[in-house]
């Protein structure tokens, strides 16, 4: 077992307190902090009543989105205010994280990202069709440091991170969720990455009823119900069972993911924006809200929500396809390295430490979350990890201020954008089972046929770098959060700078597992 050094100035106070009778006390002082990580799937960070004076309605007035889910402004935000009150209870009782990003656009490589606090491209995923080859079977994940040090641990939900075992269905729909189930090989597992119990799937989405693709460890197992519910009561259990020990749970909910066509259950269908699609999608974040709400329940119930880390974050921003208020003042969305694309709702609930209802406005990446939880719990991370311990700038000690540089490179994909409305309008007819369109649409926008793109932020300064027509933006994200004013002309040193750091970083990452080598190599630098 690795103890930082800090637990070991602690054990003269322990020995005293056994000395005094204080035993009882001491020991729960010391005790490791149970960690829940919540993430959802796609959520925009204007989908929660989060930050609202992040943007205003007259804003959103002239924000795109699909037709089918086209309401009233007012309606949509009075919706996504109200859709999580557990949620945003549990955001205002912690620490808001304000300027939080994700390591990648994209589900997987920001999920992979998250479980190893690393940059995804230092094992050669830059995209979902690198991480779906599954992340290397020796690369550390820090559930496997909690494990290692006396933690239970549970993956529930969407997994995502392993190469596919796929088994056909006869019966096709058109749904492709519906059509395999999609399993795990065994060296990317759940099982072999750190985690005691497994019960979830792994692909990009899941249907929310009778799921095909729902395994128990290694067992396929038949959905019993609506899968969110399913999720949190696997959750209820794994904690009831595991109150004696410290336990690392990941709760991976699949919700507000595609497909949508079903409806959530009636008792979380309490919205009335004028659109019923509208309606079901804050119906599916509202289950996993009741679903947060029943947890907190039960850390109470058993006495352990003191000691209990719960961790939250979207895994990217959300896509066109979904309502209004989206990603509120920052422009792009899912697939892009503009802020809708990479900046999430994201917040540390501890009330057993943590001050209630503080915000930090420093730039922050969900590769922090597991370092923190773990330098909480004494315990040292493994070498090489991106992630900081947060602890610091919690406690306001951060003497580095915001100057810290974050990274990201890949493509910039307009495929969940409002550049690509007609093929997602196109989608809408065809999994509805349209006379009109039989084949499933192509776009021209998927991140294999987009171009590369690199990004790098540094305090309010966020520079993207395209090596396709060699173009620069660079923009002051807290003046201009929506970046529509580019000042690479008018601070070309700035640009000079940041891109300096990005090619240092960029070329110690490794070579792409799938994607194209000729484009991954047009973001190297020239000389």
């Amino acid at each position: 077992m690795k103890i930082s050094k800090s637990i070991h100035a602690m054990w003269p106070v322990v020995l005293g307190a056994c000395a005094t009778g204080t035993t009882n006390q001491a020991a729960e002082a010391n005790q490791k902090p149970n960690v829940i990580v919540v993430v959802t799937d796609d959520q925009g960070y204007g989908q929660l009543n989060f930050d609202p004076n992040s943007y205003s309605q007259d804003q959103l007035k002239n924000t795109q989105v699909t037709k089918r889910y086209t309401t009233v402004v007012e309606a949509a935000y009075n919706a996504a205010q109200t859709a999580m009150p557990n949620t945003s209870q549990l955001a205002n009782e912690g620490i808001k994280f304000t300027n939080a990003f994700v390591a990648s656009t994209t589900c997987a490589p920001s999920r992979a990202a998250l479980l190893t606090g690393k940059y995804t491209q230092r094992f050669g995923i830059y995209n979902n069709y690198d991480a779906e080859a599954g992340v290397r079977p020796d690369e550390t994940f820090l559930s496997e440091t909690f494990q290692e040090n006396g933690y239970k641990t549970a993956m529930i939900g969407k997994w995502h991170l392993g190469e596919l075992t796929i088994d056909s269905l006869v019966e096709k729909t058109r749904d492709y969720h519906r059509d395999a189930i999609y399993g795990c090989v065994k060296n990317q597992h759940p099982l072999n990455k750190g985690f005691d119990y497994y019960y979830g799937f792994n692909y990009h989405g899941s249907n929310y009823y009778n799921a095909t693709s729902l395994f128990r460890n290694y067992e396929h197992v038949k959905s019993q119900g609506y899968i969110t519910e399913e999720f949190t009561d696997e959750a209820l259990q794994y904690i009831e069972k595991n109150q004696k020990d410290p336990f690392f749970i990941y709760l991976s909910y699949n919700a507000p993911h595609i497909p949508l066509e079903e409806q959530a259950p009636r008792k979380y269908q309490r919205f009335n924006t004028g659109n019923p699609e509208v309606d079901n999608y804050y119906a599916t974040l509202a289950a996993v809200d009741e679903g947060i709400g029943q947890i907190v329940a039960k850390l109470k119930e058993l006495k352990l929500d003191k000691n209990t880390m719960i961790l939250f974050v979207s895994d990217n921003g959300a896509v066109v396809d979904s309502p209004l208020p989206l990603n509120g003042a920052f422009k792009g969305n899912k697939g892009l390295m503009f802020q809708g694309g990479i900046h999430v709702p994201m917040f540390a609930w501890y009330p057993g430490k943590y001050k209630e209802g503080k915000v930090i406005t420093d730039n922050v990446s969900a590769m922090d979350l597991l370092p923190t939880a773990l330098a909480e719990a004494g315990i040292e991370l493994p070498k090489g990890v991106d992630g900081i311990d947060l602890n610091s700038v919690i406690r306001g000690e951060n003497k580095q201020g915001n100057s810290r540089q974050l990274f990201w490179a890949g493509t910039q994909a307009y495929h969940w954008s409002d550049t690509n409305l007609g093929f997602w309008s196109d989608y809408e007819k065809y999994v509805k089972g349209s006379l009109e369109i039989t084949t499933v649409p192509s776009s021209q926008y998927k991140e294999y046929l987009s171009d590369p793109a690199g990004t790098v932020l540094e305090g309010d300064y966020m520079m993207h770098y395209y090596p396709v027509g060699d173009r620069f933006e660079l923009f002051h994200i807290k003046n201009d959060p929506g970046e529509e004013n580019n000042l690479a002309a008018k601070h070309p040193e700035k640009v000079k700078s940041m891109k300096a750091a990005f090619d240092k970083w960029i070329t110690s990452m490794e070579k792409p597992v799938e994607w194209k080598l000729a484009t991954w190599k047009k973001l190297l630098p020239k000389s």
